[in-house]
């Protein structure tokens, strides 16, 4: 599988993001805050990769008297699309570290429509992730880049954390995955010491956490909910923070359920590894 020529530096110029941020924003950042993004980017490696092949190639003989041959290998371009309104490092992280497990070699993280200063903890999650182009891009400019990559005849996996239908275009060869999260989150407590709910509000401060259970001291962004368990599954929506022990009752309601030592984490559930891998496929009549 021949790889298209490009380069994204030279595509996208000055919209890469000064290193100078990425330096700043590190010195800003607290030893414990680190912490909780490489053990982020850590259990995103273990649970997404990493990929070892560099492509794959499947013949079969069916018995149903055809033969196939399938050939599977990383798409050319992963984009990370996100907005102003992302502040969590953990999805973030959840969007760009599958794109680098799964073994594409070009990844490039945009945030769009945004020209204000950069939430700190998102440039320290790119840098300990090892992402080097980041840019700031307008939908021109986003519109431009897919264009340049169309003609270059890229395959492209697009992980669209701003949710916006309007900013990719429909075309052969290019791939969007768009999770949607409410951001309202139940939090089940069987004493104080059940979550770290100063490192969930470091992890997401965008989040609207509400607890069940133990009556504790809450940080700022925590609203108390109920205190027995069916309470807590009443709001439960599509994220929820659960002991181990109801881990598995918990995600019978939700489609994210994180347990203690997991504050600093995240994943998409429905992103699989397959979403990076570009497919082609021949059928023949078998011999």
């Amino acid at each position: 599988m021949p790889e298209p020529e490009l380069s994204l530096p030279d595509l996208i110029g000055e919209s890469l993001v000064d290193d100078a941020l990425f330096a700043l924003a590190y010195e800003a950042s607290t030893d414990n805050g680190r912490a909780l993004m490489k053990t982020c980017i850590a259990r995103l490696y273990d649970w997404y990769g990493p990929r070892k092949d560099a492509a794959r190639e499947v013949a079969t003989s069916w018995r149903g008297g055809f033969d196939s041959i399938r050939r599977t290998a990383p798409v050319d371009v992963a984009l990370v699309l996100f907005d102003g309104a992302m502040t969590s490092p953990a999805r973030l992280l959840a969007g760009l570290v599958p794109a680098i497990a799964c073994g594409v070699r070009r990844v490039l993280a945009v945030r769009l429509d945004e020209r204000g200063p950069w939430a700190p903890g998102l440039l320290t999650a790119l840098e300990l992730a090892g992402q080097e182009l980041v840019a700031d891009l307008d939908r021109a400019g986003l519109a431009g880049l897919f264009a340049e990559l169309a003609a270059a005849g890229a395959s492209v996996a697009v992980i669209d954390l701003a949710s916006d239908p309007a900013s990719c275009p429909e075309r052969a060869g290019l791939a969007v995955h768009r999770p949607v999260f409410g951001r309202g989150v139940a939090v089940f407590l069987e004493d104080a010491e059940t979550f770290d709910l100063d490192a969930l509000v470091r992890t997401h401060p965008d989040t609207a956490f509400t607890t069940f259970g133990a009556d504790v001291p809450l940080p700022d962004g925590f609203t108390r909910g109920g205190a027995d368990f069916p309470a807590f599954l009443d709001a439960v929506r599509d994220v929820a923070y659960a002991p181990t022990a109801r881990a598995g009752e918990t995600l019978g309601r939700a489609r994210l359920v994180l347990g203690p030592g997991q504050e600093g984490c995240w994943v998409w559930p429905e992103l699989q590894p397959e979403f990076f891998l570009h497919h082609r496929t021949a059928w023949t009549i078998g011999d």
